[in-house]
């Protein structure tokens, strides 16, 4: 109760003395300490892998359409003047924004929503009106189809929420322009969290070096390095993602390389091919979605960084990053520190860089820093 009280919006079944009778899957509910006293109200689901999210510290506030009208609209004020240079960003980001379970982006007047638990999906009717009465957005699909969803016992939605969704969704980042298919592409569209990343690399590459882009998918940074002058490779196994690279290199004018494969055996082929770069992001899926996986991410990592290295030139930067919450800075550290003493040369880290403005990060919700980026450069 105590971290209740310090505004953490989880309450896992340890958390919970007791609870009334009949209460369904994702009714509001009122919080008490054992005291009696109101802590504050939340989402409870008696069978949720985690029971009790909670929406307010404040008693007897009302969950309703001016509840929902009123967190959209901090969402968005939290955003102003800090997302630049793009008409794509994250709207809400879950419990970071005071919404736990809803995660919505918004490319251009296109809104892409995601609802993960039992209590969004009771309010998801209000939770859409205020997202298109304070958005504007002209156009909205939906992709909840994440596995937990399943764990809350619901069923995967996907489909058209509202007006004309275009087959190909079409966003600016800088002076790129990028699209994505809403219903084929991973996660709620396009990986927005690396765009702070990708123009850091930006800015680091050389017109007419080699830029290697390793878990490219449809390779953002690629195409930023080839707009600065770079010759990009892409490294991927998912051979739709590097096709939908292959086409958003055409139409934006620019040359990246593509191949096929997994990332550490590609590596090694490159390496036998001699070729080197002057600058990389080894950006992996995410590697440890339990505590348990730490150890063989930071191996994933380490072999990783350490052919990475070997292929650098000399004052050369990578980038090397991840998104699992339970991997710390620490680990990517650690993990680095190993590859160079593998690769043989020796690194500065320059920056340690994590997620963008509107992927917020609050003090009270741990989980919701998750990603993390540690930017080196080689040392002969």
């Amino acid at each position: 109760m105590r971290r209740l009280s310090g505004r953490y919006p989880f309450g896992h079944a340890g958390d919970i003395g007791e609870a009334g009778p009949g209460i369904g899957a994702g009714e509001v509910v009122d919080v008490r300490a054992p005291d009696g006293s109101l802590v504050g109200r939340g989402y409870f689901n008696p069978q949720g892998a985690t029971p009790l999210r909670m929406l307010t510290w404040t008693p007897g506030e009302a969950i309703d359409l001016t509840f929902y009208r009123s967190r959209v609209r901090a969402a968005l004020a939290r955003r102003e003047g800090r997302i630049v240079g793009t008409d794509a960003r994250r709207v809400l980001y879950a419990e970071a924004d005071g919404l736990p379970g809803v995660v919505a982006d918004q490319f251009g007047d296109v809104l892409s929503v995601q609802f993960r638990n039992a209590g969004v999906e009771r309010h998801r009717d209000l939770i859409l009106r205020a997202l298109r009465e304070e958005t504007g957005a002209t156009s909205a699909f939906e992709r909840s189809d994440t596995g937990e969803r399943r764990r809350e016992g619901l069923e995967l939605r996907t489909g058209v929420l509202w007006g004309d969704v275009p087959e190909r969704v079409t966003f600016h980042e800088d002076d790129l322009s990028l699209h994505f298919s809403p219903f084929d592409a991973q996660k709620t569209g396009f990986f927005l969290d690396q765009r702070d990343n990708r123009r850091l690399m930006r800015s680091l590459v050389q017109p007419g070096e080699g830029f290697l882009d390793v878990y490219s998918y449809t390779g953002g940074f690629s195409l930023h390095a080839a707009r600065a002058g770079a010759k990009p490779v892409a490294l991927d196994k998912d051979q739709a993602a590097l096709g939908v690279l292959e086409r958003e290199a055409r139409e934006n004018g620019v040359q990246v390389g593509v191949r096929w494969g997994d990332a550490i055996e590609t590596l090694t082929t490159l390496e036998r091919e001699k070729r080197t770069f002057g600058a990389a992001v080894l950006d992996p899926p995410t590697l440890a979605k339990r505590k348990e996986d730490v150890p063989r991410a930071k191996r994933i990592f380490t072999d990783g960084t350490a052919r990475a290295l070997r292929m650098l030139r000399p004052s050369g930067h990578l980038l090397v990053s991840t998104c699992a919450h339970y991997i710390r800075v620490d680990d990517l550290l650690d993990a680095a520190r190993v590859a160079a003493g593998e690769a043989g040369c020796g690194a500065e880290v320059v920056a340690i860089t994590y997620q963008p403005a509107d992927h917020p990060h609050l003090l009270s919700v741990p989980e919701s820093l998750y990603l993390k980026s540690v930017l080196l450069k080689k040392e002969a």
